[in-house]
C-alpha cells in the first residue's frame, strides 16, 4: 500500500510539475510578445474581428513597402533632374557668351563643355539604384541610354555632308525626334513601356514612369549634341557655322530647361501625394494596432504577476518533490 501511495503521490506532483511548466511556458511568451499565446481560447472561439484586422494590417505593409519604394524612387528621379536642370543651366549661359570671345580655343571649349554636360546628363539617366535603372521604364535591368562616346560617334556619322547650320540642325532633327529615328533605334536602350503604377491605399496608386526617352530629355540632349559636335574635326565646318551652332544651342538649351522645370515640378506633386499617403496610412497602421492590442493584448502587469506566482507555486512544489520522496533535481526534471 505504501509503495501504490508513493506512485500516487509522485503521479499528482508530476501532473502539477507539467501543469505549472506549461502555464510558465505560456505566460513567458505572452510577456516577450505582448500578445495571449492562444487567441482562439482568449476570444471565445469567435476570431473574425481579429481576422479582419490582421487582414488590414497585411495590407497596411503591402501600402507601406509601395509607398517607401514609390518616395525613394521619384526623390532619386528628382536629385537627377535637379543635377541636369543645373547643368543645362550653367552651360546655358557659358555658351551664350560665344559671340563674345569667338576664336577657335574659345570654340573648341565651348564644345568641351557641352560634350563633358551631355556625358553626365546621360550617366544620370543611366543611375540605378538597388540594381534597377530608373529611367528605362520596364527595362529595369538594362541602362536607359547609350554612353556618350557612342552617341556623339552616331551622330557624327549622321552628320557627315552637313555644310551648314541648317544642315546640322535637320541632321540632329531627323535622329532625335523622327519615329524611328537614331535615337530611337541606337540611342535609347530601355523599354517603351513605363512602369505600372504602385498601389498606395485602396483609392491611391502612383505611376513613377519617366522615362529616358522623354522629349524633355529628347530636347536636352540635342542642344548639347549641338554644341558638342560644332567644333568637331571631322565635320570640318566654318568659324560662323560653329558660332551660330553654338549660340543656337544655348537658346535651345533654355527653352528645353523650362520644359524641364514643368516635369519636375509634376514630380514634385507626386512626391508630395505620396508623402500625404504615406501619412495616412502610418495613422490607420497605428490605430489597427491598437485595435488589435486591445483584443488580444495582454496586461503586462498582471501577466507579470501570474508568471511569479506561478514560478513560486513550481519551486514549492519542487521542495515538497524532493522532501516526500528524496529525489535529486536531477531526477526530478527527468
Amino acid at each position: 500500500m505504501d509503495t501504490v501511495g508513493d506512485l500516487a503521490r509522485t503521479l499528482v506532483l508530476r501532473t502539477h510539475q507539467t501543469r505549472l511548466n506549461r502555464d510558465l511556458d505560456r505566460l513567458g511568451t505572452e510577456i516577450a510578445t505582448g500578445f495571449v499565446r492562444d487567441p482562439v481560447a482568449h476570444l471565445g472561439g469567435d476570431v473574425s474581428t481579429l481576422v479582419s484586422i490582421d487582414r488590414r494590417l497585411a495590407q497596411l505593409e503591402t501600402y507601406r513597402v509601395n509607398t517607401t519604394e514609390a518616395g525613394f524612387l521619384s526623390g532619386t528621379m528628382q536629385t537627377t533632374l535637379d543635377e541636369i536642370q543645373t547643368r543645362s543651366e550653367l552651360l546655358s549661359q557659358v555658351l551664350l557668351s560665344v559671340e563674345l570671345t569667338p576664336n577657335e580655343e574659345m570654340l573648341r571649349t565651348f564644345s568641351t563643355e557641352a560634350e563633358n554636360a551631355l556625358g553626365n546628363m546621360l550617366n544620370g539617366l543611366n543611375r540605378s539604384v538597388a540594381g534597377r535603372f530608373l529611367f528605362s521604364g520596364t527595362a529595369t535591368d538594362t541602362p536607359a541610354v547609350v554612353d556618350s562616346e557612342t552617341m556623339i560617334s552616331d551622330l557624327q556619322t549622321a552628320l557627315v555632308g552637313a555644310v551648314d547650320a541648317a544642315d546640322v540642325e535637320a541632321a540632329l532633327d531627323t535622329w532625335f525626334d523622327t519615329l524611328g529615328g537614331g535615337f530611337e533605334t541606337d540611342g535609347y536602350l530601355g523599354s517603351t513601356v513605363s512602369l505600372a503604377p504602385l498601389q498606395l491605399s485602396a483609392t491611391e496608386s502612383a505611376g513613377v514612369d519617366i522615362r529616358a526617352d522623354d522629349p524633355v530629355f529628347r530636347d536636352v540632349m540635342k542642344a548639347m549634341a549641338k554644341a558638342a559636335l560644332a567644333s568637331d574635326s571631322a565635320l570640318g565646318l566654318a568659324g560662323d557655322v560653329k558660332i551660330e551652332l553654338i549660340s543656337n544651342a544655348a537658346l535651345d538649351l533654355q527653352t528645353a530647361v523650362a520644359s524641364l522645370v514643368e516635369l519636375r515640378a509634376g514630380l514634385g506633386t507626386l512626391e508630395q501625394r505620396i508623402e500625404e499617403v504615406t501619412a495616412r496610412n502610418s495613422a490607420e497602421r497605428t490605430a489597427t494596432s491598437i485595435a488589435r492590442l486591445d483584443l488580444v493584448g495582454t496586461d503586462e502587469f498582471e501577466t507579470a504577476t501570474r508568471y511569479e506566482n506561478t514560478r513560486v507555486q513550481l519551486e514549492a512544489l519542487y521542495a515538497i518533490t524532493v522532501r516526500s520522496s528524496r529525489m535529486s533535481l536531477v531526477e526530478f526534471l527527468r
